[in-house]
């Protein structure tokens, strides 16, 4: 297993650190000096696990002085199982053994196993391969028009090579973006996207990650094949789409998704209209469902190997907005749903490590101070537990056992309003 410790929640006491034993031996956490509300580190040690139930002893530590150091706060923390792959991340409320420990500290704990010849163990011999693909349209000249996408393309692809570990090279990492000089290769029309996304998972191999960020128009048009239950398929809608057409949720799942195999990851951003079935992946999560709620069956979503995850900016009967102050800052983006994003990856990168249901909690918190009411939606294709670590490079294991369209299997449907049965309904203005 892998165990990390990250910030710990304390506000009087200085020179904290926190201690674990495992096997005899002690693990621990440096010394943070002076500080009153530190921001630790990462500290992840690699230990062994030979899958049997887990109780192990957290001490928080005060450094007197070089020679003494005394115990100020204690928790166990037990783990039952772990699922490979899958980090959960947890904050364990502490006892107070001294004064100045306030009665709510916690110590935050993640932990995950390492499955051989999935994660940490890349089957490329240079190691795993980071590609990524990013899509800005701001239809100029249409009266489509939408400012701020080519901007906002760039600055999310300056935050992965910055600050995620991707590379800003042709070789693993494209742009298509209509800017007005742009050359014909790199324009996002309705041909070259398809050619981006059989790039971007080209060749993929288990233990590789993989994104893709739109910003651009979504829409909506009529489901022929019956298998949506609002009566519709989403699409992305290029720069070319009045003469060329849309790209459809079902295609894009077949060109990004069914390729893949079992230990890749691909993580999908849709900064769009209408964008929450978008990639028509199996399994759906509403952030703004009651506490406890679980994962959605979508009857019109597709079942595959890879550990795919997609974030929208808006549910399927919703439209995406922009904060053109939130893109004054020279490193966020105008798109709502964007700038949430790297408001919470702010966080998490300078605060405290969070789980995907943390993250998404900041994203919806901020999309709703713009007031502009659209609610972030998370598909993926794996049945994934919520307190997994947010990371864009660790990858679980394929729990399907199939490919293809979904069959109802016993889990509650994800509810959609066909709005083909709607009276009022006249129709979508596309995009």
């Amino acid at each position: 297993i892998e165990v990390l410790m990250g910030r710990h929640f304390f506000v009087e006491p200085p020179n904290c650190y926190a201690t674990f034993t495992y096997g005899g031996q002690e693990y621990n956490t440096d010394t943070h000096h002076n500080a009153t509300n530190p921001k630790w580190p990462n500290c992840k040690y690699e230990l062994a696990y030979d899958g049997q139930p887990l109780s192990i002893d957290f001490a928080i530590m005060q450094r007197k002085s070089r020679e003494e150091r005394v115990k100020i706060a204690s928790v166990t923390v037990k783990w039952e199982h772990f699922l490979p792959g899958l980090r959960k991340v947890e904050d364990y409320l502490v006892t107070c053994l001294a004064e100045g420990v306030k009665d709510t500290a916690a110590i935050r704990v993640a932990a995950t196993l390492l499955p051989e010849g999935i994660v940490g163990a890349p089957q490329r011999p240079q190691g795993p391969r980071r590609k990524a693909l990013f899509v800005g349209i701001c239809y100029e000249g249409t009266d489509w028009y939408l400012p701020k996408c080519h901007e906002d393309a760039e600055k999310m692809k300056n935050l992965f090579c910055g600050h995620w570990g991707f590379i800003d090279s042709l070789e693993n990492t494209r742009c298509l973006i209509d800017w007005p000089d742009a050359p014909d290769s790199t324009r996002p029309t309705n041909a070259n996207i398809k050619a981006g996304m059989r790039w971007l998972v080209e060749g993929a191999m288990p233990g590789d990650s993989l994104v893709f960020f739109y910003c651009g128009h979504g829409s909506q048009q009529l489901n022929l094949d019956r298998r949506e239950k609002d009566g519709f398929d989403e699409v992305l809608v290029p720069v070319d789409a009045k003469t060329e057409g849309m790209l459809v949720d079902d295609e894009i799942n077949e060109m990004l998704v069914q390729p893949l195999p079992a230990g890749v990851r691909l993580t999908c951003f849709l900064d769009s209209c209408h964008s929450g079935g978008g990639l028509d992946l199996p399994y759906q999560w509403n952030p703004y469902m009651e506490e406890g709620a679980s994962w959605h069956l979508d009857q019109g979503g597709y079942y595959g190997n890879a550990d795919v995850i997609c974030v929208s900016a808006a549910a399927d009967d919703e439209t995406a907005k922009g904060v053109p102050a939130m893109g004054e800052r020279p490193d966020f983006p105008s798109g709502a749903f964007a700038a949430a994003w790297c408001v919470a990856c702010e966080v998490h990168e300078t605060q405290c490590k969070m789980n995907w249901k943390e993250m998404l909690g900041i994203v919806k918190d901020v999309c709703a101070d713009f007031k502009w009411g659209q609610n972030v939606q998370l598909s993926s294709s794996q049945n994934f537990d919520l307190t997994r670590e947010f990371n864009f490079h660790d990858c679980i294991p394929n729990s399907n056992d199939k490919k293809g369209p979904v069959v109802n299997a016993g889990m509650p449907g994800f509810p959609r309003r066909n709005r083909l049965m709607d009276p009022s309904f006249s129709g979508f203005k596309v995009p």
